[in-house]
């Protein structure tokens, strides 16, 4: 399995990256940096500074969200993260809530996971890959589909592009598994990864007669250290995805449940759970490879509550120290 990092902050300057690029730069066991959906920076552009201050390391988007860009401008993005790291990248999208896309679009999706699948086959169109038109049976308002290519762009060398799928629930996992390159969860339990989602991946690339595609997981991360709160931590790292119907549903399938109505209890219920790892460093490096024992290729370390409490210094103290322990574990 390998171990990225999520960029623990949505960058409100693109030098409030470089210390976790640095990192990423000067570490072997780490082996992608990553950022999530940002309403700030774009994160092409922060990779893009990134490669010009020094740090060209492969990078990867946790996930986008199609209301926001047209596939060709996605398919724009996604090369020249590629093209000015020179390394290859792995992007990755999806829906978003039903309230984004209504604040975006005017209206919701009708078929989500339809919308998520056809942005992929479209995004790759443009990629000068081949374009598969949707089915008859899918397509939103306005046309037979919800993206129209519009044709590949004009040819660039670069590292090649992975495009990914953020994965929740079964039918987005099957999507994934047919159509994109890798499939991303995010809070997701390693038993629900393992007996949900990978097995609905695999399905759908077996029904598309393609292999199945690389799961990676997005796991929210924090040292138990002296006057730390693990629900303080557990609620600045996911409360704001908590409170979203699809992620609630993801969770309750997986035996978490999370009300809504309460912050705390809500993560206590992750913690208790597994979809938030705090304890000694150990533990939590136990905890990674129990996603690996789940099936899980990639697992990004995401350390946001720490970040959003103590800044970047202990923020990098405990990613230290879970690598360390994490190299310990493995002799």
């Amino acid at each position: 399995m390998k171990l990225s990092l999520l960029i623990p902050t949505v960058p409100a300057t693109v030098e409030q990256a470089v210390p976790f690029a640095r990192y990423v730069a000067h570490d072997s066991q780490l082996s992608r940096l990553w950022q999530g959906q940002s309403y700030g920076l774009e994160p092409a552009a922060t990779f893009a500074y990134l490669a010009g201050a020094g740090y060209p390391v492969p990078a990867g988007t946790c996930v986008l969200v199609t209301p926001l860009r047209h596939p060709a401008q996605a398919a724009l993005e996604a090369r020249t993260v590629a093209a000015v790291t020179g390394q290859p990248a792995v992007m990755g999208y999806g829906p978003g809530s039903r309230a984004a896309q209504t604040a975006r679009l005017g209206a919701a999706y009708d078929r989500p996971v339809d919308a998520a699948a056809e942005f992929i086959r479209a995004t790759r169109s443009c990629l000068a890959q081949r374009w598969d038109p949707p089915d008859s049976g899918s397509g939103g308002s306005g046309g037979p589909g919800y993206f129209h290519p519009g044709g590949a762009l004009p040819p660039v060398a670069h590292p090649r592009v992975r495009l990914g799928l953020g994965v929740l629930r079964p039918a987005m996992a099957r999507a994934a598994g047919e159509v994109a390159d890798a499939a991303i969860t995010w809070l997701a339990p390693a038993g629900y990864i393992r007996d949900t989602v990978l097995p609905e991946v695999a399905r759908g690339a077996e029904a598309a007669g393609r292999p199945r595609p690389s799961v990676i997981a997005a796991v929210p991360v924090a040292v138990s250290r002296p006057g730390r709160n693990p629900v303080e931590l557990a609620h600045l790292s996911a409360g704001g995805h908590l409170v979203l119907p699809h992620y609630a549903d993801m969770l309750a399938r997986a035996g978490v449940d999370v009300p809504a109505n309460d912050p705390a209890a809500a993560a206590r219920a992750l913690i208790s759970g597994g979809g938030f790892l705090y304890g000694s460093p150990s533990a939590i490096a136990a905890g990674l490879a129990g996603y690996a024992a789940a099936g899980v290729d990639e697992v990004i370390i995401n350390l946001t509550g720490v970040h959003s409490w103590y800044g970047t210094d202990e923020t990098l103290l405990d990613l230290n120290d879970i690598l360390a322990a994490t190299v310990s574990a493995h002799g």
